[in-house]
């Protein structure tokens, strides 16, 4: 793999067009949201498939946007069709040891639901792959179930192994550091990390990966690129 964790050119060429399709699961979430929001508003992109267990605009209708409303991740099956025909596939999938109940609901939402997903991208020729991952993600971990903090940075390290060992064209991965999910109302310390400069905002993370998303494809499978931490992706965005 690539890896940046400062960058003075990004390290792929954009390239212009208005046809872009893109893929998402994890659309309802505080990044994938955002991610969403951005790929609708922008000329560059001509359509945009959300597949989640939520509608991703609460209802609300656009003409760019077909919005999969399924009653669990877990089965997808029903959709395999829908893949096919994008440009990339960007999983925002993301959760917490806390939020999933347990260790084995964390890692079947992370890995479990990332791997089905991956799968289904690469059947249906996707060529580019992008996922959320975290800075320290590395499936080699030694970890236990109850040692919260080497389980998350296996489990994320795994998720990102679901579409490396997936036969991609291109591989884009980024591993944030803290993130700012709230962006109109701030908790305690997330206000703190926008006072500080080290939080990374969601809306910026989404910008780079749409960023990266608009890079020309090369003909040959690219070696996986990942941008480790807030400032490296910050930056990105504008190179």
């Amino acid at each position: 793999m690539n890896t940046y964790k400062k960058i003075s050119k990004h390290p792929r060429e954009y390239e212009k067009r208005v046809d872009r399709k893109a893929m998402v699961i994890g659309g309802t979430g505080a990044t994938g949201s955002q991610l969403i929001k951005k790929l609708l508003e922008s000329d560059s992109w001509q359509k945009v498939t959300s597949i989640g267990r939520k509608p991703v605009l609460d209802g609300e209708k656009h003409s760019k946007l077909k919005d999969i409303v399924i009653d669990s991740l877990d089965d997808m099956s029903s959709t395999v069709e829908d893949w096919k025909g994008h440009d990339i596939f960007f999983n925002c999938i993301g959760t917490t040891r806390k939020r999933a109940g347990s260790a084995s609901k964390f890692i079947k939402i992370e890995v479990g639901i990332s791997e089905q997903a991956a799968k289904l991208a690469s059947q249906a020729l996707i060529p580019h792959a992008s996922v959320i991952s975290a800075v320290g993600a590395n499936y080699k971990q030694w970890s236990q179930d109850w040692i919260q903090p080497l389980l998350y940075v296996k489990t994320i390290g795994q998720k990102e192994q679901t579409l490396i060992k997936t036969l991609f064209y291109r591989v884009s991965i980024f591993r944030p550091g803290m993130l700012i999910r709230q962006l109109d109302k701030s908790t305690l310390i997330e206000s703190i990390l926008k006072s500080s400069g080290l939080g990374l905002k969601v809306e910026n993370l989404a910008s780079a990966m749409i960023r990266d998303a608009e890079c020309k494809l090369e003909s040959n499978k690219e070696i996986p690129i990942v941008y480790i931490g807030n400032d490296c992706i910050k930056h990105s965005i504008t190179f």
